[in-house]
């Protein structure tokens, strides 16, 4: 199956009889998935269902506006507003100040709806140089130096789940007790007992504001720049903070604990990371799949060496990027808390990063605290999720000391 998914963007480029079609091809994927369909693309296609969901009310409201405009103008109660005919500023005796200019141009042009909509003035009179000597008009320089992109390693582990709904009710694997096995005839029957529980939570809302000039907002590519280059960057950083966060105030992770042996730093901090993997495939049954761990102790694993001085992860000018650790996927990450490791298995759905379907939204206005005042625009990006960990014993938070 092949299925390219579409963002919101990309709907309202297409055309009526376009948006019908693609709606209703998504509609029917969603109804009855081919067989030979990926996970990944029936993912996509849930979350492509609450994008067309939102376009399905944004063009009912456009066409909504657009019918009582036009009943409000029927009825006489609106009129369209008339075309100005603008009149060149040589037309007129030229103006000593920008207040003349505007009363100039009042008597000079009218409106039925008695608006005035004057022509820029002009600091010179019709037929001066553009320039004058000594006078140099500036060029702007609308590059920005901005920082490196934010590495997401540790956002990008998460298993994704999108919903339309702002509030996520998932089950909780607790424990399990007793054992099936054989028993002998009139003997107890053994006890097998699966406890769940569930939880509810609100999805959270995760916001970035940049603010610009009214001239910058006007120029197209700066605003796509700053929007993807900023705003989404920062956003993603958030993401991934607010995620770690949440995993490691979970209730019932595993905890442990690593007492580093002087000489032999790394080899402790490899060792507790080995007992943390085992006993979670131990007690869940399940293999971790991810190591994270903070800058500092990547430093101390990564200056690892052996007894003839040769770094243990190998030649450090070579171009492999040591992504692996003991088969699991080996991130850092200062969003970890200092001092800390987190092994798990970010996979099977034991952990889920859930969202609106609607992805990240991003608005704009001038009338945000003194931005009108200042001439200044505020463009805010908003995302709502929430981390719902489904088997807290999949995961250990290990201390090192």
């Amino acid at each position: 199956m092949e299925f390219t998914a579409m963002d919101a963007l990309s709907y309202r480029s297409l055309g009526a009889d376009e948006y019908a079609q693609r709606r209703s091809e998504v509609i029917g994927l969603a109804k009855e998935l081919p067989e030979d369909a990926t996970a990944e693309q029936a993912e996509a296609i849930d979350a492509e269902l609450g994008v067309i969901e939102a376009e399905d009310e944004r063009r009912s409201k456009l066409a909504e506006i657009e019918q009582r405009s036009i009943s409000k103008v029927i009825e006489g109660a609106a009129k369209p507003v008339e075309t100005i005919e603008i009149k060149e500023d040589t037309a007129m005796t030229r103006a000593a100040s920008l207040g003349e200019h505007f009363v100039q141009f009042r008597k000079e042009h009218k409106s039925a709806d008695n608006r005035y909509i004057a022509t820029p003035y002009a600091m010179r009179a019709a037929g001066d140089p553009t320039t004058t000597s000594g006078v140099v008009a500036t060029q702007y320089d609308k590059e920005v130096v901005r920082k490196p992109e934010t590495q997401l390693t540790v956002l990008e582990l998460f298993p994704r789940k999108s919903i339309s709904e702002p509030v996520y009710t998932w089950t909780v694997y607790k424990q399990k007790t007793g054992s099936a096995g054989v028993t002998a005839e009139g003997a107890t029957k053994n006890k097998l007992t699966f406890e769940y529980e569930q939880k509810s939570a609100t999805l959270k809302k995760l916001t970035g504001l940049i603010k610009m000039t009214e001239e910058l907002f006007e120029d197209a590519p700066y605003v796509v720049d700053a929007i993807n280059g900023d705003l989404v960057d920062e956003l993603g950083a958030s993401r991934q903070s607010t995620a770690v966060a949440d995993l490691l105030a979970t209730s019932g992770i595993a905890t442990a604990s690593v007492t580093q042996v002087s000489g032999k730093e790394a080899i402790s901090i490899l060792d507790g990371i080995i007992d943390a993997a085992a006993d979670i495939e131990d007690a869940t049954g399940i293999a971790p799949n991810a190591v994270i761990v903070t800058p500092a102790l990547w430093k101390t694993i990564r200056k690892a060496k052996n007894t003839l001085d040769e770094y243990m992860a190998g030649n450090p000018f070579s171009e492999s990027r040591y992504s692996r650790l003991f088969e699991m996927q080996f991130a850092k990450s200062a969003d970890v808390t200092a001092n800390h490791i987190v092994v798990g298995a970010f996979t099977n759905r034991a952990i889920e990063l859930v969202a609106k379907n609607d992805g990240i939204r991003v608005d704009s206005t001038n009338s945000n605290d003194t931005d009108f005042e200042k001439n200044l625009v505020s463009v805010r990006a908003e995302a709502r999720e929430v981390l719902a960990v489904k088997r807290p014993a999949c995961f250990c938070d290990i201390t090192v000391s």
